[in-house]
């Protein structure tokens, strides 16, 4: 397996999902296509879905079309309400948010929002139903900070079901849990806690808790890990490699 998140969270998800070709997520709040996503090793594998966050440089959006073209991007935010919600950019880009209570506790820690821009806000249900009316679903992905709650209240979870979901389930920056405020409402919506790996909580649907036995272990050396990281570090030494062979080899036929 190739792992591009930083905390082996794709591994799982390539784990749980070994024998589908083909699948579909949604991936909320996904940020950048490649660098630390979660759904991205799915989508080399033949997957696509949606893809929702608010609010992309012209450089992020290139790239979610160059790396992702299958994948449908959503510039908009979701939660319970629709309308327009105050978004507030912070310079590393991964840690904006439209959460109030997320603002303060980043200023609190001396980070500034640099921009606050009012976006468009859709249930997470509406926008299903509008890019994929018919099929399963199989993967939610959610990394909102802050937001979670919100986010799964504009889910109807009777019309549609994700057979699996991953949340992001510590305070924005530090180790501690906030999935106290959100998960009854899953619980009580018929989905089963599997895994906790330090940052996410998984979940899985009541009707596909075979794949439960996924989740019995961490990753670990049996699932055949390679980095991203590392292999982008190989493909510059061979770069750098080649580029001393052929100095080495002009500065051979200079000395003739």
């Amino acid at each position: 397996m190739i792992c591009y998140t930083r905390n082996f969270e794709d591994v799982i998800l390539q784990r749980v999902f070994k024998d589908m070709p083909v699948g579909r997520y949604v991936d909320v709040g996904a940020c950048f296509p490649r660098q630390d996503s979660n759904t991205y090793a799915l989508y080399e594998k033949g997957w696509c879905g949606l893809v929702v966050e608010p609010l992309l440089t012209a450089e992020m959006r290139s790239e979610w079309t160059r790396f992702r073209p299958r994948d449908i991007v959503a510039e908009v935010a979701v939660g319970q309400e629709e309308g327009l919600l105050d978004f507030h950019l912070f310079p590393q880009r991964q840690i904006s948010s439209g959460d109030p209570a997320t603002v303060e506790h980043w200023k609190r820690h001396g980070n500034q929002p640099v921009q606050t821009i009012k976006v468009p806000k859709l249930r997470l249900s509406s926008l299903y139903e509008k890019h994929f009316p018919t099929g399963d679903w199989h993967l939610l992905s959610v990394d909102v900070e802050g937001m979670e709650l919100d986010v799964l209240r504009g889910l109807d979870l009777t019309a549609h079901r994700p057979w699996m979901m991953v949340i992001e389930a510590v305070l924005p920056g530090l180790p501690s849990p906030n999935h106290m405020t959100w998960e009854p409402h899953l619980l009580a919506q018929g989905y089963q806690f599997a895994y906790f790996d330090g940052v996410n909580r998984f979940y899985v649907a009541h009707e596909r808790r075979h794949l439960l036995r996924h989740f019995d272990v961490p990753p670990n050396v049996w699932d055949e890990i390679t980095m991203a990281t590392e292999l982008e570090l190989r493909r510059r030494l061979e770069l750098a490699d080649a580029e001393v062979a052929r100095l080495r080899s002009e500065l051979a036929a200079l000395r003739k």
